[in-house]
């Protein structure tokens, strides 16, 4: 199912992607389709000019092989705040739906891999909480933070 495009706080994804880009000061040029951070932001501009909330093929074709070092807090933050605007669809869980991809592409620079993700920001969570990895930590850290407001 996915959230629906009424649903869809653009202005936070757009800013939280914008404030994660290491720009072209230190990328030189911008190769989106080779940048986690440039395909999440291709991918959700796509999505509001189209006024959808799917990526074809979205998952599939995150570049897992971009290796550039990103801020870990930022990257935390960022997924907190994908949570937040995830609506949770439980079975209903879409792979390709634009929430997904951008977490995706959050996960894969920050822990080095795809998460599992069963469309529950809560189990989520505490499944993160269980691992007690530091990055784990930090993600559930900016979400207690960004829920307590």
């Amino acid at each position: 199912m996915g959230i629906m495009y009424e649903e869809l706080d653009d202005e936070i994804a757009l800013k939280d992607l914008t404030n994660v880009c290491l720009t072209e000061n230190i990328c030189v040029e911008c190769i989106k389709e080779d940048c986690l951070v440039g395909y999440a932001k291709k991918c959700l501009t796509n999505c509001l000019k189209d006024r959808v909330t799917y990526v074809e093929n979205g998952v599939e074709n995150i570049p897992i092989g971009d290796t550039k070092v990103y801020y870990e807090e930022d990257m935390a933050t960022g997924i907190a705040n994908i949570l937040k605007i995830c609506r949770s669809c439980g079975e209903l869980h879409f792979e390709n739906c634009i929430i997904n991809v951008i977490r995706s592409c959050y996960e894969v620079a920050l822990f080095g891999e795809e998460r599992e993700y069963h469309g529950s920001a809560f189990a989520y969570l505490a499944k993160l909480h269980e691992e007690g990895k530091r990055q784990a930590d930090l993600v559930v850290e900016a979400y207690n933070q960004k829920h307590e407001k």
